[in-house]
């Protein structure tokens, strides 16, 4: 049985309506880092206090990007982290617009001699934070996948998100298996054993978006939260909002 919220509980659909709204209310511009008008960063807290790059999910749809995430990232500011927001583009079937996208991005606060401790990453965004752990040939980085898209095959067996990860990357696993290699975070992790201990995996097990074992069946450490959704993990306002922040100090 789906868990039932509490009155003092938001459903997803009501956390998520609520993030967007006050997620709407900018408090910060957007500096460029690219060629593209989607290649832009927002920061928040103080510039001189180490960084958490935050990756906004959204099941790689073009349609959502991080205005949901901005009440997260002012929160984890009050926590005394600097915390860098980037957009990226989600194209479907080339999805590795992302990728290059946020390989940018990190060159570019490399560049500025931004002192980023970890990538925190939400849903599809927590597949991009695990593809920034496990790349081989990226600087080693801490990642940490709050209901993270861990394991494309079953992402794609179960048709999550409406076929999400089929329409992102373009084919499936048997047509493109040299992207399937390149980013899912099952496989990275496959070729990569090692990065196993830079990766701390988040996930609420009553979450209706992404399932809690997309977590339970990734070999790294891993928090699942009784009574969390979906939303719950970006969300300040979620009395499991603590664990979040806990496992994001580590």
């Amino acid at each position: 049985m789906a868990h039932q919220p509490t009155p003092t509980e938001a459903s997803e659909d009501e956390a998520l309506a609520r993030l967007l709204a006050e997620g709407g209310r900018r408090s910060t511009d957007a500096e460029s880092y690219g060629s593209s008008e989607d290649m832009v960063l927002e920061r928040y807290g103080p510039a001189d206090a180490p960084a958490l790059v935050l990756v906004h999910g959204g099941y790689f749809r073009p349609g959502v990007d991080r205005t949901h995430s901005r009440p997260q990232a002012r929160a984890l500011a009050d926590e005394g982290w600097q915390v860098v927001l980037p957009e990226y583009r989600r194209v479907p079937g080339a999805p590795c617009t992302a990728t290059e996208d946020l390989a940018a991005f990190d060159d570019h606060l490399q560049a500025l001699g931004v002192d980023v401790r970890a990538w925190v990453g939400h849903s599809a965004g927590g597949t991009l934070a695990l593809w920034r752990a496990l790349t081989p040939d990226l600087p080693p980085m801490r990642a940490v996948g709050l209901a993270a898209v861990s394991d494309f095959d079953a992402a794609v067996a179960e048709r999550l998100g409406d076929d999400a990860v089929r329409d992102w990357i373009g084919r499936g696993p048997q047509d493109a298996p040299r992207l399937y290699s390149r980013l899912d975070p099952t496989r990275l992790l496959a070729a990569n054993p090692d990065g196993a201990r830079r990766i701390h995996l988040v996930h609420g097990r009553d979450d209706e978006t992404v399932p809690v074992g997309q977590s339970e069946s990734f070999p790294a450490e891993t928090t699942l939260v009784t009574g969390a959704h979906h939303f719950d993990l970006i969300d300040p306002a979620s009395r499991h909002w603590p664990a979040v922040v806990a496992a994001i100090s580590g």
